[in-house]
């Protein structure tokens, strides 16, 4: 895929599913749509997940030392805790979205690779550093065949953190505290 251009997410009461659709530079639009339960999954353990693995890396300084002839890491700071991440993954999350914009039209794509009637995700990847520091790949996977890999930074798994709980407050899901959002979002 080509640089990412925009993503948009959007509540459908028939489905009581989220669409999540994702842009890239070359005018394609992949459309994802997420059941109550991944997109919970995404919002809880993968970015408690992400923000743990991120958390560990500035808090511990691994070091390599020689023992007896074997090579150990040993850790000169203590490991973060779950507590932590979670903390941590809030406030990163709060600093993204400060700075986002939400009243941007999304701009659909003039091709749709995975189908015009999208794919319905049953499994959500992480794989952090995948091309080197700071650059992510995120995967969404159906319950049978190929799926889509993107190239995240941090940045911007705050960013569809912060838009897939925006969407599901005005679901009234449940598993997030409810407000006064609108029931769409766009990123741009």
């Amino acid at each position: 895929m080509t640089s990412l251009a925009q993503f948009d997410a959007r509540y459908d009461p028939h489905e009581d599913r989220i669409l999540l659709r994702i842009t890239n530079t070359d005018e394609e639009e992949f459309r994802l749509w997420l059941t109550r339960r991944l997109t919970h999954s995404i919002i809880t353990d993968l970015k408690t997940k992400s923000s743990a693995y991120r958390l560990r890396n500035a808090v511990s300084e691994d070091t390599l030392t020689a023992a007896e002839g074997e090579i150990t890491r040993a850790s000169s700071a203590p490991r973060a805790s779950s507590a932590e991440a979670v903390i941590q993954a809030e406030f990163e999350q709060q600093a993204t979205a400060g700075q986002l914009k939400f009243d941007s039209k999304f701009k659909p794509g003039e091709s749709y690779p995975l189908g015009e009637a999208g794919l319905l995700v049953g499994k959500v990847n992480f794989k952090a550093n995948a091309n080197g520091p700071g650059s992510h790949a995120l995967s969404f996977y159906p319950v049978k065949g190929a799926g889509i890999t993107i190239g995240v930074s941090v940045e911007f798994l705050h960013s569809i953190f912060e838009i897939l709980e925006r969407v599901s407050k005005s679901a009234e899901w449940g598993f997030v505290s409810s407000s006064q959002l609108q029931n769409t979002a766009t990123l741009q």
